[in-house]
């Protein structure tokens, strides 16, 4: 790193740290660059922004407020305009719009912003606690939308158990990397990879978690959601059966053997990956994975997985990998 002080060198720094926001106290792992010349510490846009995420993501976790991308969804599934779920909930006319867009809800907000996550739940709400507020005709409308949101649930409840069996229900947090479990996403991550390496699973599962918390390392969040566990070859999804079972529409498992008694099955595609899910942060992340291990060994990318602190402090009970763990990732910077 070029310092801006001097052009001289200046290298990273990354310490425990602890803020207070909100009368709340938070630790996270603070980043800044350090000027060799002038001794000064500095950050810039991509660090200040990786701090603060850290601090609103455990915010939000510890008073229960929901993500922006889940406070649009809860509107869109309505087809309200988020004028009127303002009006609705009782907040300032522009608020929710701003709430969609990283505004943090207070808790009393963020409580009411919740109900609205489940369309039968927020049917009797509204009809015993809101509806007063509309004129008959307005009500009938938005009860209608409602009813409308209802349906689309209860018929799209395989969905749900899909992506149960492939990513399990573990609560969006520092097990998830602070994104809600998104199954296409995971879908598409496995076609990104068959489609450039076409890797045993077991190497899969690899580059499913380097791409996972290298992108929380750079943001402060992951890209699928998906829990990871350390197990005896390395981190693997929670639910790696369940994820591959899922993708047997898109991606071919092949089983093969590489070497005289050993077999294993190796993935491959010629599906187009869809571009379209992914934000450029995450895209960077991606083939910055694939560029590192696109021709390392199942072998060696398995020894490799097993000298991260993610698995050194994991494997001995197997348990679920916190992605705090991936400020200390050693394979990818």
């Amino acid at each position: 790193m070029t310092s801006p002080f001097t052009g001289g060198d200046a290298i990273l720094i990354k310490e425990p740290r602890e803020y207070d926001f909100r009368g709340s106290k938070f630790y996270i792992i603070h980043h800044h660059y350090h000027c060799i010349d002038t001794k000064e510490d500095y950050t810039d846009a991509r660090l200040d922004n990786l701090n603060l995420n850290q601090v609103y993501n455990q915010y939000r976790e510890k008073e229960g407020i929901p993500f922006p991308d889940e406070i649009t969804a809860y509107r869109k599934q309505y087809d309200f305009p988020a004028t009127k779920m303002s009006q609705m909930l009782g907040f300032g006319v522009n608020m929710y719009g701003k709430y969609e867009s990283g505004e943090i809800p207070n808790s009393s907000n963020g409580r009411m912003i919740n109900i609205c996550k489940d369309p039968e739940i927020f049917r009797n709400y509204f009809i015993s606690s809101l509806s007063h507020q509309f004129s008959d005709k307005e009500k009938e409308s938005i009860i209608k939308k409602i009813d409308k949101a209802v349906d689309h649930k209860r018929a799209n409840i395989n969905d749900e158990y899909e992506k149960y069996a492939a990513l399990g229900n573990v609560p969006r947090g520092i097990l998830t990397g602070f994104v809600a479990p998104n199954l296409e996403k995971a879908r598409q991550m496995v076609v990104y990879f068959a489609c450039l390496c076409s890797p045993f699973t077991t190497k899969m599962n690899k580059l499913l978690y380097y791409a996972d918390f290298l992108n929380y390392k750079r943001t402060g969040f992951a890209i699928s959601g998906i829990t990871y566990q350390a197990k005896n070859y390395g981190p693997v999804p929670e639910r790696y059966d369940g994820l591959y079972g899922n993708v047997s529409d898109i991606v071919d498992r092949v089983v093969e053997y590489y070497s005289d008694e050993k077999s294993g099955e190796r993935l491959k595609t010629e599906k187009e990956f869809d571009v379209s899910l992914f934000s450029e942060e995450e895209l960077r992340s991606l083939e910055k994975v694939a560029s590192r291990f696109k021709n390392t060994t199942t072998k060696d990318i398995v020894l490799i997985s097993h000298d991260e602190t993610a698995w050194i402090e994991n494997e001995a009970n197997e348990d679920f990998i916190s992605y705090q763990s991936a400020f200390d990732l050693k394979a990818l910077n």
